[in-house]
């Protein structure tokens, strides 16, 4: 009887150690099933944010939101274009040719008293009609002409050393038209013109009718752009690191930020915007004595188009600008002007 309750006791003894084996091993399972969802969950994740990184296409996202902030912070800026078909008359649009002058104003003369060029003309009132008077801070009507003498050398009647010193630019502001200035009236003024001709101190040949367009600009180098653009980033999925430095091209890879300037940027003819330097920056920057001009009034770059008798080359295709405090541009005084270009 002894023996036969031994024996009952070992074998549940070993049915227990087995029930306890089976417990543990299952045990064993689901921990290391734990592990592997706990780790592979870790591993999708990480794939996950790799696939969403790489789905991200910062080229055509950084077009988006260079369009977006465009519309929200940018800037009316009046887009110029050339017409060699379009007709020219004295009060119109125009780079180069004859000015419209009222004889009852002394026309622009430098210290000796020679006669300034006309480099550009705009009639306002045109131009706000086809821009549906969107036209910034600019007056809408009116005429205003931009005048230079080059002299004998490539300065093209900028000063290096002032680049406010008017002696050899200057910039009018007609408020009204004389309907009765007739052609024949200018010419009896005996005003130079930059007709065609080799000399190449000369920025501009020859004269061409203009055509305007407007739109909303803003730009990488300038205002809030760059907190705007890392902030709209985010919302697309898009971390960028905002580094210290005031250019958010700086922030971005190399090709993508080199891509926002090209896009981001207007290498064009116009009136306000923003603008577009060819290699040294802008002097405002570096020079506190500038920093009040701080509205660009117009940007003219190089033009060399064939089948065309106007050209204008600044240096080596560059860009020229003039710019204006914007209280006086709201008071429409235009006696205080700064005339910079730069060339590559």
């Amino acid at each position: 009887m002894k023996k036969i309750v031994i024996a009952l006791f070992s074998v549940a003894l070993c049915l227990l150690n087995l029930v306890a084996c089976s417990k543990n091993k299952k045990i064993e399972k689901d921990v290391c099933n734990m592990g592997y969802y706990f780790n592979h969950s870790e591993e999708i994740e990480e794939s996950d944010n790799q696939n969403s990184d790489m789905a991200i296409d910062k080229v055509e996202l950084t077009r988006k939101i260079t369009d977006e902030l465009n519309e929200e912070i940018g800037v009316p800026t009046i887009f110029i274009n050339p017409n060699k078909r379009k007709k020219i008359s004295l009060t119109s649009s125009k780079f180069g040719g004859m000015p419209y002058w009222d004889s009852s104003l002394p026309y622009p003369t430098d210290k000796n008293g020679n006669k300034l060029k006309l480099l550009a003309q705009f009639n306002l009132y045109e131009i706000s009609e086809v821009c549906k008077g969107d036209v910034g801070l600019l007056p809408k009507e009116g005429i205003l002409q931009f005048f230079l003498l080059s002299g004998s050398n490539y300065s093209y009647g900028s000063d290096f050393e002032n680049y406010t010193n008017d002696d050899h630019f200057r910039v009018i502001y007609h408020p009204t038209i004389n309907p009765n200035i007739t052609v024949e009236d200018v010419q009896n003024l005996h005003i130079p013109i930059a007709s065609v001709s080799t000399n190449d101190y000369e920025p501009i040949s020859g004269e061409i009718a203009l055509d305007f367009s407007v739109r909303k600009t803003a730009s990488p180098h300038y205002g809030n752009f760059k907190d705007e653009f890392i902030e709209k980033a985010a919302l697309y999925g898009w971390k960028i690191e905002n580094k210290t430095d005031y250019d958010i091209c700086n922030c971005l890879e190399n090709g993508i930020g080199y891509e926002l300037d090209d896009y981001g940027c207007h290498e064009e003819n116009c009136l306000l915007g923003y603008p577009v330097y060819t290699q040294l920056g802008d002097p405002r920057f570096d020079d506190t004595q500038y920093a009040q001009y701080d509205t660009q009034l117009f940007q003219m770059v190089s033009y060399n188009e064939e089948g065309t008798k106007f050209m204008a080359i600044w240096g080596d295709m560059g860009i020229a600008h003039f710019f204006i405090n914007h209280k006086k541009l709201m008071e429409k005084d235009f006696s205080d002007i700064m005339y910079y270009w730069d060339c590559t």
